[in-house]
């Protein structure tokens, strides 16, 4: 119940006046981000790197695509595909990033979340500014996610409840046939991953990314009236 408050308590309101009319282009980004990934699984031997380099550089155009319908732009779906002379960027930010995790995580679980949270904003930064290098790229984003990693945190808890209330309709639904029929494996798998999916798409990755767009766009402002505020202290004291 607490979770549930906190997520209701979050700025909806601005989520909804900066997506709407454009929630269809960021399902739609998502989707074929998502088409591209699953390809690289079907390349002989490669399957696997191939489909996590895909992941790595097509989430950098989706959180771009995401930011500029956020700021008020009409952007082209050819903007989610980045120049491929940043493949090796996005990708070793996406090992770095993981690998931090996988190591913090065995030590501990929440230093490997918190780990994580840091470089929230890592794929934002890098869509706008491709030509800082990766150790500045987590840099900053370990800055501008600096109290706001609890409201990330809850956010994605809340998407992945909601995806999880979607595949509890599919497990539903196979306690119901099972009642009068036996239900085969694949329709087992179909109806619990099916709602998952389509919640997940339609619903839990778009609200997530548009919610962190809005967190990184008033994190960038933050650091530009720190100074403003430390002049008019030191203009104080000059005074006294």
């Amino acid at each position: 119940m607490q979770l549930m408050q906190q997520i209701e308590k979050m700025d909806t309101m601005s989520i909804k006046s900066k997506s709407k009319g454009k929630w269809f282009d960021l399902v739609l980004a998502n989707v074929i981000a998502i088409m591209f990934v699953l390809l690289g699984f079907f390349i002989p031997v490669l399957s696997f790197a191939l489909a996590f380099i895909v992941l790595s550089y097509m989430q950098v155009g989706v959180y771009g695509f995401v930011l500029k319908n956020y700021q008020g732009q009409s952007p082209d779906f050819e903007s989610i595909f980045l120049p491929f002379g940043l493949i090796l960027k996005t990708l070793c930010l996406k090992i770095i990033v993981l690998a931090g995790m996988l190591i913090w995580g065995l030590l501990l679980i929440v230093p490997g979340i918190i780990y994580g949270l840091n470089y929230s904003f890592a794929a934002f930064i890098l869509f706008e500014t491709p030509n800082l290098s990766c150790k500045e790229i987590l840099a900053k984003s370990k800055q501008l996610t600096m109290g706001k990693k609890f409201q990330i945190f809850l956010m994605g808890l809340g998407m992945i409840a909601l995806v999880c209330l979607a595949a509890s309709v599919g497990v539903g639904l196979y306690y119901l046939f099972g009642l009068f029929m036996s239900v085969p494996t694949f329709l087992t798998v179909l109806l619990i991953a099916v709602p998952a999916i389509i919640m997940l798409v339609i619903v839990a990755l778009p609200l997530f990314e548009i919610y962190l767009a809005g967190l990184y766009e008033n994190a960038k402002s933050v650091p530009e009236e720190k100074p403003a505020k430390q002049n008019k202290a030191t203009k104080k004291v000059s005074k006294s």
